[in-house]
This record gives C-alpha cells, structure tokens and sequence, in this order.
C-alpha cells in the first residue's frame, strides 16, 4: 500500500535506506510497561537510586524499539532486493511490522524476507556479546548492554518460531505453498501453528509458573497474554482471509444470480407489466446503447394506478444502477470482488457472452459466497 494512498500509520519519524518509519501511538503504551515493569525491579536492590532505576527502564524500552527496529529494516532491504512495493515500517504496541503494497510473491523470496529479521537480531546480539567480553563497562552501561544482547537473542529466537504471524511461520508457510501450489494453504497450515504457539505462551508464562507454585509475576503474565492474543487475533485474521481466497475460483456470477431479461428504458409501466405477464424474473431497463440503468422495483410497481400504466415511465418505478454495474455470467469471485471494490452500486446486470441480460446479481449475494456463507 502506497504511504499517499492510505492514512499515516502514526508520527513518522524519518526514512531508512529510502523506507518509510512510523511511531504508532500503541507505541507509547509498551514504552510505559517496560520503564514501571523493570524499574520497579531495579529500584528493589541497594545500589541503585529509583531515579536511576526508571531511567534504566526507558531505556530498555528504548534498546527494545531499536531491536524491533533494525528487525524491520533487515525485512524492509531484502524485501526490497526483490523488488517488493511501497515498504513502510510501523513500531507498534507488539513491537512493529512491515508492511508492503500489492504484488506476488512467491515462496523463496517471502522466506528469505521474513528470516531476515530474526537473523539481524542474532547478529545484534552477537555484536552485543562482543562488546561486553573485551570492553571495560561501567555498571549502567553493562546492564544496558546485557539487557540489548537478552532482548535481541529473544525477539530473534521468537520470532523464529515456525508459526505465523512470527516470521518462522514464513518456513511451514513456504514448505506448504511449494508442496501444494497454494499460499493460502501455507497460510491456514502456519496459522494453525501459530494457534499452537499462543496456547503456549499462555501456559510458559501464566499457567506452569502456577503449577510449580510459583509467584505468576504480573507484568510478565500481561505481557504473556497481550502476545497471545495478538497472534490468535492474527491468526484467525489469517485463516479467514486466505479461506476466502481459496473460495474465490468456485463463486461463479451466473450460480448466485437470479434470472433477468432486458426492457428499454423508454418503456412504460404497461410494457413492464405485459412482460411480467410473459417472462419470469426481474426486468432491467437499458438505455439506447444497451446499458443497462435501473432495476424495475416490483413495489413501486404495484402501487401504479392500472389506469395510468400507459403514461408512467418504467424509468419512475426502478431502482438506478451504479455506472459500469455489469458483470460477465462467468466471472469468479476474482472479478466480482474487483467489481464490488470499483463500482458504487448493490445490484449488477449479469450478461451472457453475446452481452445480453440474462441475470441480476445482488452484492449481499457475493459477499456470502466469497465469505463462505452462502446459507
């Protein structure tokens, strides 16, 4: 998606290598956790002042949005080596994202894109570790930089994990997708890991603390669910997408409509009845050129004086149709989802190959059937 397109994602803060940067107000909400979560725990011991201890706590927060950061950027480059569109990164309440305009992808590219970003973490974490062997520290600054090199070696080795949404989902996604063809199969079969992962997070950090009768320390257990239901949101986000994909080839414009013929839009009420009289199904009135303007509503049809039939333009019982509102009997649920993106109208005149009316299709009809619901 295009940054002139779309509303900003939040404050931005610059460009890297050409890519967008944005500071989303959730942001601000994890900021706090971490300063209050870790300098309540620095401020317990003796030697630090709490001032101290809460401007330590900042600025982890800080080290962890820095992480998350070159996280992205790593994502963002070798998204770029690919040639993928409109690249823009948003650091977030769960850390941050990068986001991409519309292309195709394919299975190699969209695995080396998302292992990108746990890879920058373990070299982070690495330079980190250098650092602390061979330089001689002052306390604040070797917290700190423990503190990068244990976030870095976390967010890397989590997000390695072979569920989406992390970026290891990338891997069970990419293995599905080449064995069957399919993304969205790739897609589900990750989610559906991801499920897996999440329950997990909840009994690490909630439920086996309580069963060895341990203290559940609170800022970890929100922390613990706040990542849960992130990606079971996610996942279930996921899963319905790409299950409506899957059904788009199978939702056939000539199966949902109901049949239809065409009238001239000069026609009058008494015409309109007369063909009720000798067709089945709905009446649609198309102009000199064979366009097709309005539906004949059959209510206000109903309420014409018999008397005045003759002098009543179809045209004043109908409903207007959108401009464009036509759809090929053979088009797929691709094509009319293209349809319902572009044309401003609920109704759409169906036409057969030789482009008379056959059908009017409604749009609560094609939204059931791409949902899946057709019931």
């Amino acid at each position: 998606m295009s940054e002139s397109s779309e509303q900003a994602p939040g404050i931005k803060l610059g460009r890297i290598g050409g890519v967008p940067v944005y500071l989303s107000s959730s942001w601000f909400i994890i900021t706090a956790v971490i300063t209050i979560s870790v300098g309540l725990q620095l401020s317990r011991s003796q030697w630090i002042p709490a001032l101290n201890a809460y401007l330590m706590g900042f600025a982890c927060a800080v080290v962890i949005a820095l992480a998350v950061l070159i996280h992205e950027v790593a994502h963002a480059m070798t998204a770029r080596a690919f040639k993928w569109p409109d690249a823009h990164i948003v650091l977030t309440l769960m850390g941050g994202h990068t986001q991409f305009g519309s292309f195709k992808a394919k299975p190699g590219a969209s695995l080396w894109v998302a292992l990108s970003g746990p890879v920058s973490n373990f070299v982070l974490a690495g330079i980190g570790w250098l650092v602390l062997e061979n330089l001689e520290l002052n306390v604040y600054a070797k917290l700190l930089l423990d503190f990068f090199v244990y976030a870095n070696l976390l967010l890397g080795a989590f997000n390695a994990l072979p569920g989406l949404p992390l970026d290891g989902g990338r891997l069970v996604e990419s293995i599905v997708w080449k064995a069957t063809g399919s993304q969205f199969k790739g897609t589900i079969a990750s989610s559906w890991v991801g499920r897996v992962i999440a329950i997990g997070v909840v009994f690490f950090f909630v439920v086996y603390p309580y069963l060895r009768g341990q203290e559940v320390q609170i800022i970890t257990a929100v922390v613990g669910l706040m990542v849960a239901i992130f990606m079971w949101q996610a996942t279930t986000s996921l899963i319905a997408h790409s299950k409506m994909m899957l059904n788009l080839p199978t939702v056939i414009a000539s199966d949902l409509m109901s049949p239809a013929s065409a009238m001239v839009s000069q026609a009058m009420v008494s015409d309109v009845l007369t063909r009720q009289n000798q067709r089945e199904g709905s009446i649609i009135l198309v102009d000199a050129k064979g366009m097709p303007v309005g539906v004949v509503d059959i209510q206000a049809l109903s309420r014409v004086d018999p008397a005045n039939a003759t002098t009543v333009p179809a045209l004043a019982v109908s409903r207007a149709l959108g401009q464009g509102a036509i759809v090929s009997e053979e088009s797929d649920g691709r094509a009319l989802i293209d349809y319902l993106a572009s044309v401003d109208s609920a109704e759409y005149a169906v036409i057969n190959a030789q482009g008379q009316v056959v059908g009017l299709l409604h749009q609560r009809d094609i939204v059931k059937a791409v949902t899946g619901r057709r019931k």
